[in-house]
């Protein structure tokens, strides 16, 4: 089920109107209907954390591995961390829609991905500072 499936289904199942959980969570009507409708997701952790909340959900329940993935490396290198994170994601979301690789593996393969990821990052902003 996508992301905007589950929060519409959990907001219909509290007897929440759009409105109403917009209040809720201290954004607007638009974005909720965006969540929704066009399937946006939050950018920060903590709007899933609050959803998670007021749903009485897992927070795991609201986010996939990419997700986390993506807003994590916001967190740690801003905007562009996030870019760059989501760039990956969408290309490996191609090498995966063959349906070749077996669930677990394609876990195990982002995983390692996403490890080699964070430590080029990481190497990055050691060493990857401009000389004066």
């Amino acid at each position: 089920m996508s992301f905007g499936k589950k929060i519409k289904a959990l907001r219909e199942k509290k007897a929440l109107t759009q409105k109403q959980l917009a209040e809720m969570l201290g954004i607007t009507s638009k974005t909720v209907s965006n969540y929704e409708s066009k399937n946006m997701r939050p950018r920060k952790m903590e709007m899933y954390k609050k959803m998670a909340q007021i749903f009485e959900v897992n927070v795991n329940y609201l986010l996939t591995e990419e997700d986390y993935f993506i807003m994590d490396s916001g967190e740690r290198f801003g905007y562009k961390g996030a870019k760059d994170a989501q760039a990956l994601v969408d290309s490996m979301t191609g090498l995966f829609a063959g349906g070749q690789l077996a669930e677990e593996d394609k876990d195990i393969l982002f995983e390692a991905i996403s490890q080699a990821y964070w430590q080029s990052k990481l190497e990055n902003k050691k060493y990857g500072k401009r000389k004066k």
